[in-house]
């Protein structure tokens, strides 16, 4: 009998320990936790606004607009394309292409490698030649066309532009938009700096090249070294008919004594040229005028 009580206790046991087991099983796996949102709300960067320069003044010679909104100017003979308001586009409507024109303009950076010209004022430059021809000093009287083109050679390359007849007493000439001519001094020179000079001055019949030559090494002497050169060296250039053709330089400008016959009447042209960035276009639209002289 107490053999059979010892296997119904042990059989009691050992239903309470699987009962247990099970227990402890159910309990093992942790409770689901709610996912994580581990991102973050970013608010987007601000704008950035282009970076404006002071206004800057300048001027130079409207070429034309390239589009509905960007016009383009000569500056010392150069092309720059500004971006035009609709607001400002009233003020262009007076103004002629090869007008002369003073103007103010920002330059916004929009990023390292862009930059835009932004025109603020525009305005025609008025001059006394608007009227007469580019001639400052009386009416054009003259039986040549009142205007014209001639070629010039500038950095290169060669193109035809417009010129407008000028007179002076006893010759005329044409004359580019970019210069001005004084036909009571007799002096044509760059409109966006009048230092850009050539004073023309015609000589009697019985002119002598020797004193004139002499004259040419006084002048140019206060200068530089003064140089002569050959109708070798000029026999390609503009002036290869020239009769003298004498030169000085130093580090600010080039000064020059030329004497030619034009139309069967001897001139000197004393040539003042200063270095800088309008010297590329002044002495081949120089020489072009200069070539144009007729006797009147």
């Amino acid at each position: 009998m107490r053999k059979g009580n010892t296997m119904k206790v042990s059989a009691s046991l050992l239903v309470l320990l699987m009962g247990f087991s099970l227990v402890a099983c159910g309990n093992s796996n942790p409770a689901a936790q709610p996912p994580v949102n581990n991102t973050e709300e970013q608010s987007p960067a601000p704008e950035q606004k282009p970076n404006e320069s002071a206004v800057i003044e300048a001027e130079g010679i409207l070429t034309g607009w390239a589009d509905p909104h960007t016009v383009e100017i000569r500056v010392n003979e150069k092309p720059m394309s500004f971006q035009v308001s609709e607001d400002l586009q009233k003020s262009l409507d007076d103004i002629d292409d090869e007008d002369s024109v003073r103007f103010k303009y920002v330059e916004k950076t929009i990023d390292a490698t862009t930059k835009q010209l932004v025109l603020t004022e525009i305005a025609k430059i008025e001059s006394s030649d608007d009227n007469n021809g580019s001639n400052a000093g009386g009416a054009v009287t003259s039986d040549r066309p009142k205007t014209s083109e001639l070629e010039v050679t500038v950095e290169g390359m060669t193109e035809k532009r417009p010129v407008t007849l000028a007179q002076a007493k006893g010759y005329s000439l044409y004359v580019f938009e970019p210069m001005a001519f004084d036909a009571e001094d007799h002096e044509l020179t760059m409109k966006i700096d009048p230092d850009y000079e050539v004073e023309i001055e015609k000589l009697p019949a019985d002119f002598n090249l020797d004193m004139l030559k002499m004259d040419a090494k006084e002048e140019l002497s206060e200068t530089g070294e003064v140089k002569q050169l050959t109708a070798e060296q000029l026999s390609n250039g503009p002036m290869k008919d020239a009769r003298l053709y004498m030169m000085s330089q130093n580090d600010k400008k080039t000064e020059y004594f030329i004497v030619k016959e034009l139309d069967g009447n001897g001139f000197i042209f004393h040539i003042q040229a200063p270095i800088g960035e309008p010297s590329e276009g002044f002495l081949p639209m120089a020489y072009a005028s200069l070539n144009s002289i007729m006797n009147e």
